[in-house]
């Protein structure tokens, strides 16, 4: 039955009916199995399972002979908690594949009491027959969300099951009791955590020559000394250092600092504080070698400056490429320095017809000296590729610079033609530069309006941005951004929502930023379609899922 259609009875709720379409979408079909694919990395000592366990032991005792059971999972829709009245409505339920780790989302289990409330962000019935998957059409649940009393976020879906073709009506206000207690010691644990963080900060900022801050989920501290030393772009760096502590590890490493400084860096990772580091900074001023916090980035930009220096001398023709809105422009204009620049745009050919266009050009390569630019060569017509070919080799005229787009993404004869040049300059896209990302933007921002600033929240979000559009994205960001402003510091809340990107994905390591960034790929290539996407991935649909959950990929 399709959502809104009847077979003799009412039609389903509008909810259930959305519900319905987003798990269509997703590639779930009614009559699919259920892969339950169990997660075998739970954290079971999460705050979430440490506020629910008291909670879930006296439900236990409450639903005794009642043929019921409780489930509890975790944000990204995976048992991480069972509770039953009986053996038998427990091996029901497994048979079914509701294991611990397993995940019931929309996109892999269609409508359900634990993936449709996270959708709606609110607590929902599902009697038997609204379901989505047929298997699943014996049971009648009630789910509610956990939200954070302080983020918002949802933490965890507790969901009541019985195996009746409708939910009982005393379900919904006894969750809702469950829920709000496990959220009251969520607020509990959460301020526990940050008094740990706050203590252990206590114990050492009195030091008047080192730097200390301490960084939370949600909470920063530091001392005076921290204010003349870091500047905000070197707070993520700090997260980067403590993505991978384990609770009460120490890290030590040489860091060189946003302003160019060199400093020695100690990270502590605070156990039962949630992720909470204290990392003291002392500024060193003996010689060091650096580690810095994004090599791979920094030196692809490097290797790109370097080149436009080596080859700014030079009379030969060179072929400027990269990625749209990656600066291949402002690096024309680097090359050229102080001689003049003649533009032509291989864009305009279909407004100003071929013939128009290469006159233009042959009159410009006419000129004596300076440099004659042709952007976007990789949209030359294949007629005009012989004309610009012949031109490259030229003595006497401009300085010949093609600009384009990657060289594997070109045309064969486009690709020969910029083979033809005997300089080729690789720009790289803002994702390979994200270690320049905070002096990018501030220098953007001066431009745009001189006096405004990030915050480090801001900064870390931007960071975390994939810049599809690479520089050019960036600026109109900050333009839109600098002209909604509340202030001079441009804060988190001041971007626009599609940047406010989560913090988690700014402590991903390299190799789940690169992983993340291939799924993200495949999603654009697929058209959104996540089971296409998983099987040009090689992996499967539930595994997709999960990394997508798990990697904060929006799709």
């Amino acid at each position: 039955m399709n959502p809104g259609e009847t077979d003799g009875r009412a039609a389903v709720r509008p909810e259930i009916a959305l519900s319905w379409k987003r798990s269509a979408l997703s590639g779930v079909g009614p009559g699919d199995g259920f892969d339950a694919d169990p997660a075998t990395d739970l954290d079971l000592s999460s705050r979430l399972l440490r506020a629910a366990r008291p909670i879930l032991d006296e439900v236990a005792i409450q639903i005794a002979g009642t043929g019921l059971c409780l489930l509890l999972a975790d944000r990204d829709c995976r048992i991480v908690a069972r509770v039953f009245d009986n053996h038998q409505v427990e091996r029901h339920l497994e048979k079914l594949g509701a294991v611990i780790g397993s995940r019931f989302g929309e996109d892999t289990a269609g409508t359900n009491a634990i993936g449709t409330p996270v959708e709606v962000r609110r607590g929902i019935v599902i009697n038997g027959e609204e379901h989505y998957l047929e298997r699943l059409k014996g049971l009648s649940c009630y789910g509610h969300p956990i939200l954070h009393p302080v983020t918002h976020r949802v933490e965890g879906i507790l969901d009541m099951t019985c195996i009746a073709p409708r939910a009982n009506s005393l379900f919904a206000p006894f969750l809702q009791r469950a829920a709000a207690d496990i959220e009251r010691r969520l607020l509990e644990g959460s301020r526990a955590s940050e008094q740990r963080l706050v203590d252990a900060f206590q114990r050492v900022s009195p030091q008047r020559h080192v730097a200390v801050a301490a960084i939370g989920e949600d909470i920063l501290l530091s001392n005076r000394t921290v204010l003349d030393l870091l500047d905000v772009a070197d707070h993520a760096a700090l997260r980067g250092l403590a993505a991978d502590l384990l609770p009460d590890q120490s890290r030590t490493v040489d860091l060189e600092l946003a302003s160019g400084q060199l400093a020695t860096v100690q990270a502590d990772r605070i156990a039962g504080t949630n992720g909470g580091t204290l990392f003291l900074v002392e500024h060193v001023h003996r010689p060091h070698v650096p580690i810095r916090r994004r090599p791979d980035g920094a030196g692809v930009a490097d290797r790109a400056r370097e080149e436009l220096r080596r080859v700014r001398g030079s009379a030969e023709a060179v072929a400027i490429v990269g990625e749209s809105g990656s600066g291949r422009t402002t690096a024309v204009r680097d090359l050229a320095g102080a001689d003049p620049v003649h533009w032509t745009d291989a864009s305009r050919i279909p407004i100003v017809g071929i013939d128009r266009w290469l006159s233009a050009l042959l009159e410009q390569a006419a000129a004596t000296g300076g440099v004659l630019a042709v952007e976007h060569a990789d949209l030359l017509p294949a007629a005009t590729l012989p004309v610009v070919t012949d031109l490259l080799p030229a003595q006497g005229g401009p300085r010949m610079v093609l600009t384009s787009g990657p060289i594997e993404d070109l045309p064969p004869a486009t690709a020969a033609m910029i083979a033809r040049c005997p300089e080729r300059i690789v720009v790289p896209p803002l994702r390979q530069r994200i270690g320049e990302l905070p002096e990018i933007a501030q220098a953007m921002l001066d431009e745009i309006e001189p006096g405004l600033s990030l915050t480090s929240t801001a900064l870390e979000a931007l960071v975390a941005g994939e810049w599809p559009g690479n520089l050019t994205e960036l600026r109109v960001v900050l333009a839109r951004t600098a002209r909604d402003r509340a202030s001079t510091r441009l804060g988190l809340a001041d971007l626009p929502d599609a940047y406010r990107t989560s913090s988690r994905v700014t402590r991903l390591a390299g190799r789940e930023r690169a992983e993340r960034q291939a799924i993200i790929d495949a999603l654009q290539e697929c058209g959104g379609n996540k089971v296409h996407a998983a099987a040009k991935l090689g992996i499967s649909r539930s595994t997709l899922y999960s990394r997508i959950r798990a990697l904060d990929v929006t799709p």
